[in-house]
């Protein structure tokens, strides 16, 4: 459970200028409202891809919305700065287990032992060989001793995103959705209902 590497943040979504550099041709003729229009498609699709990254960890993983969007940050384009970013950053070099699915949630120590699972990838749950629970944490004993003993954690959110080769996935869902997105703009745009 602690084979994870420790790094701890990527910026891994990025949509700039080289985005639209193939529309420039006949952006350049366009209004000067036009960096206005860039700049909300390229929010939305950051937006989006944030979205697209906590559901398809949650679809594998038992982590909850709130844990994954915790690590989320957002850098939102402004018509003179096109550059929007999707960040996922985690300040400790690992998480603890009890962020994820974990059996039984109550202490498990003295006359209330019970043999503790943790399940981080969904349907496959592990049974902890001398683990147990208090005070809301996984634990294991270092031996045969009761102390020392050890907090057992797992992978954090950028991990996850980088082991399972999610981030390219998460680059052309959000080339993709800015495309789809700028069409729009421009299109409300050339028919006067933006400005």
């Amino acid at each position: 459970l602690n084979r994870w590497s420790s790094n701890m943040g990527n910026d891994f979504i990025r949509l700039d200028e080289d985005s639209i550099a193939h529309m420039t041709s006949y952006l350049k003729a366009m209004p000067q409202a036009i960096p206005k229009a860039i700049a909300r498609a390229m929010n939305r699709a950051i937006s989006s891809a944030k979205t697209e990254a906590s559901r398809t960890l949650r679809t594998k993983y038992t982590l909850k919305a709130s844990t994954i969007n915790e690590t989320m940050t957002l850098v939102r384009a402004k018509p003179n700065s096109l550059v929007a970013e999707l960040k996922s950053r985690s300040y400790t070099a690992s998480l603890p287990l009890n962020r994820y699915k974990f059996n039984p949630k109550r202490d498990t120590t003295g006359s209330s032992y019970r043999a503790v699972t943790i399940e981080i990838i969904k349907g496959k749950p592990i049974k902890l060989d001398k683990g147990f629970v208090w005070n809301g944490n996984v634990f294991c004993r270092d031996g045969d001793e009761r102390l020392p003993i050890i907090k057992q954690t797992g992978p954090t959110v950028p991990q996850l995103l980088n082991s399972e080769k999610i981030l390219p996935q998460l680059q052309e869902h959000a080339q993709q959705s800015f495309e789809k997105r700028l069409s729009h703009e421009v299109d409300a745009l050339l028919k006067g209902n933006v400005k």
